[in-house]
């Protein structure tokens, strides 16, 4: 995640496109965005409609970086491996770092308290650093399963998981409460009901039609449907543990979200 930046007033409740998709990019990665100040962004919860077509943006690259390393021969796993370090490099590695404060939190504390405090601490702990491993060996093993597939297929498959779980954090940062005020999850704001089904509009209809163009309706579907119950979990897991959402919270379902896509892009490869 970028700096943070405060958005003027000027344009407060237009709908501006351009606008929310730069402000969109400064927030999910660290990718250089031009004229992100000049234009005036809005304010980060008008712009998450826009989350999807980030994802989409990363996940297009990392696919390209798969099939470039397949291309020049380079063995499997370390093909699945170097795309995830470039995504990681293209994020700052924002949603893991989420992913491995709630491991630590969740397993670590006792108490509200204690897990909220554990997550804010910087350090990793036993806990992150397991699932950690298991998150990334685990999709490095999915994405080389994929590499059987045509390059333009890979692409397609990871943008479109790459855009679907960034609008479920949108759909988590709606219907959910914050877990604490002060956090990230809570500055940044809650987004409209309308912006919400915008972007999970989007990030479904991309994913959609990926797997459906890839594999079959049933598989588009069925990973959509992963996806969304990865989520509810986690979801539900967080509001029994914490009381609602943060930022890591959000962060862990990205990864999971996503995971739960790509483990249903590999199992159609399988029964192809």
């Amino acid at each position: 995640m970028s700096d943070a930046f405060e958005p003027r007033s000027a344009h407060r409740g237009r709908f501006r496109p351009f606008a929310s998709v730069l402000a969109a990019l400064r927030f999910l990665t660290r990718m250089p965005v031009p004229f992100v100040r000049t234009v005036d962004p809005p304010p980060l919860k008008d712009a998450m409609w826009a989350f999807p077509l980030v994802g989409a943006v990363v996940g297009s690259i990392t696919g390209v970086a798969l099939v470039l390393a397949h291309l020049a021969r380079l063995p499997e796993l370390f093909c699945a491996l170097l795309a995830l370090a470039i995504a990681a490099m293209i994020t700052g590695a924002f949603h893991e770092d989420g992913l491995a404060d709630v491991a630590d939190g969740f397993g670590g504390g006792n108490t509200r308290e204690q897990r909220l405090e554990i997550m804010k601490d910087s350090r990793i702990g036993t806990f992150g650093a397991l699932t950690l491993m298991i998150a990334v060996m685990g999709r490095a093993a999915l994405l080389a399963a994929l590499l059987v597939l045509s390059p333009a297929a890979v692409i397609l498959l990871l943008a479109g998981a790459a855009a679907f779980s960034r609008a479920l954090m949108v759909d988590l940062l709606w219907a959910t409460r914050p877990a604490r005020q002060g956090g990230l999850s809570s500055m940044v704001g809650q987004p409209s009901r309308n912006l919400t089904l915008l972007a999970l509009a989007i990030g479904g209809l991309t994913a959609g039609l990926a797997g459906s163009y890839v594999f079959s309706l049933e598989a588009g579907v069925l990973a959509l449907v992963a996806a969304g119950v990865a989520q509810e979990m986690l979801r539900s897991l967080a509001i029994r543990k914490i009381g609602g959402h943060t930022g890591d919270v959000c962060g862990a379902g990205q990864v999971l979200s996503e995971t739960a896509m790509l483990a249903v892009y590999a199992a159609a490869v399988a029964f192809r």
